[in-house]
């Protein structure tokens, strides 16, 4: 083979620009830190790559939805737990209603202020997002949650369904509650009424003095089936003793003496107090456990303030409403108090799920670089032999542009 000047310079400059090229491709390499540019460069990394810039990707979206999740459920939380220190307010107020030392003005001083406290209570149940929204309305959430009528009577509009975020692959979690749960299927006071067509002709009027006694009664022995027998019987055998019956008409619940300590004759029985005329009368007294009701606070707290303000209803009507009226205040509190408690479960989840999220995130990025990204000092020590192959390249072209084969002749 015949070697020549040219073939000499040829090569020289191909190595130089071999050398070149490397130079390049580390510099950009060492610049950019990633290991390849295109699929071509290496297929299976760069699937890889995508694939881990897909659930980076994603696990920055569940991250976002659960800090959008917990500002929800926080505004929840503050709404509720104002609603409750307004209802706390409510009961206080109630209690001071039974003191026997309030005259009329005292009375509709307390009224106004529970009527008041009603107000607030609306506006609380209509409390907006920063977005504008309703947050106990639902779907529609556009719409007022509560809305007065011109009858002033107080009507949900809510739709009783509820929003959920995805804050994981699969974990959705519920970020609002409806009204129709929280307020409108809030239970009232468990309630008795006398059947004064087929009670004795001395009965005269009954009452529930207290609560704790008469719900242990009415939970044994009230049945929601239907056509079901609800109707206990006092039996007053004359002689000022009394016995009362369970439905069957032949269980003894509970017997006693009639109280004619004062003037008035009293039969107190589990938590109930029936008063006759005549202390030796001779009969029956039937009353029936009422089915249990629902209503919402607002309707509930304009008929008491309605009771307190009317000059008509007797002091002991107006104790007996206002005990009742308690009691539901204390069932809407723990009601409410429940909701909040699953608000706060809601939150301490997603709190772990975000934990994992950010966890999970972070593994995807580190396997991400592991596959597409290099070693800052493995390309840094690349960079610098490439730029020494250049430069060793360069000076022996120069010392082979000085030279010829006629030197060797």
């Amino acid at each position: 083979m015949r070697i020549s000047t040219t073939m000499q310079y040829t090569n020289s400059l191909s190595y130089i620009k071999n050398s070149n090229s490397k130079v390049d491709e580390k510099a950009t390499k060492y610049n950019s830190g990633l290991k390849f540019q295109s699929a071509g460069e290496d297929p299976s990394g760069m699937a890889s790559k995508v694939k881990y810039e897909g659930a980076i990707a994603a696990y920055k979206q569940y991250i976002e939805a659960g800090g959008i999740a917990n500002n929800s459920l926080s505004e929840e939380e503050t709404a509720l737990s104002s609603m409750w220190d307004t209802l706390s307010s409510v009961h206080s107020r109630l209690q001071q209603c039974v003191n026997g030392s309030n005259d009329s003005s005292s009375l509709k001083a307390l009224s106004a202020e529970i009527a008041q406290l009603r107000d607030h209570l609306f506006d609380l149940m209509n409390t907006q997002n920063t977005e504008g929204e309703y947050i106990f309305t639902g779907a529609q959430s556009d719409i007022e949650t509560y809305t007065l009528t011109s009858t002033g009577k107080y009507v949900c509009q809510a739709d009783g369904s509820t929003r959920g975020v995805v804050v994981a692959p699969s974990v959705k979690t519920q970020v609002s509650d409806s009204g129709l749960d929280i307020f409108e299927n809030c239970k009232t006071a468990y309630s008795m009424t006398v059947d004064t067509s087929n009670s004795i002709s001395e009965f005269v009027r009954s009452e529930i003095t207290s609560y704790g006694t008469f719900n242990s009664l009415f939970e044994k022995y009230y049945s929601s089936a239907t056509g079901a027998n609800n109707t206990l019987t006092i039996n007053l055998d004359g002689s000022g003793n009394f016995t009362l019956y369970a439905p069957d008409g032949t269980t003894v619940i509970d017997s006693g003496e009639v109280d004619s300590s004062t003037s008035i004759n009293k039969i107190a029985v589990r938590g109930m107090e029936f008063t006759i005329s005549d202390a030796t009368a001779t009969g029956d007294i039937k009353f029936s456990l009422d089915k249990p009701e629902t209503e919402n606070m607002l309707n509930i707290l304009t008929d008491i303030v309605a009771v307190i303000d009317d000059e008509s209803v007797s002091n002991v009507d107006k104790v007996a409403a206002i005990t009742k009226c308690q009691v539901d205040v204390e069932i809407a509190l723990a009601h409410y108090d429940s909701y909040r408690g699953q608000i706060g479960a809601r939150q301490n989840a997603i709190t772990n799920v975000l934990n994992a999220n950010e966890s999970l995130s972070a593994i995807k990025v580190e396997s991400k670089a592991n596959v597409s990204e290099v070693d800052a000092f493995d390309a840094a020590s690349e960079l610098i032999r490439a730029q020494n192959q250049l430069t060793v390249s360069r000076q022996i072209y120069s010392m082979l542009n000085k030279q010829s084969l006629f030197d060797f002749i």
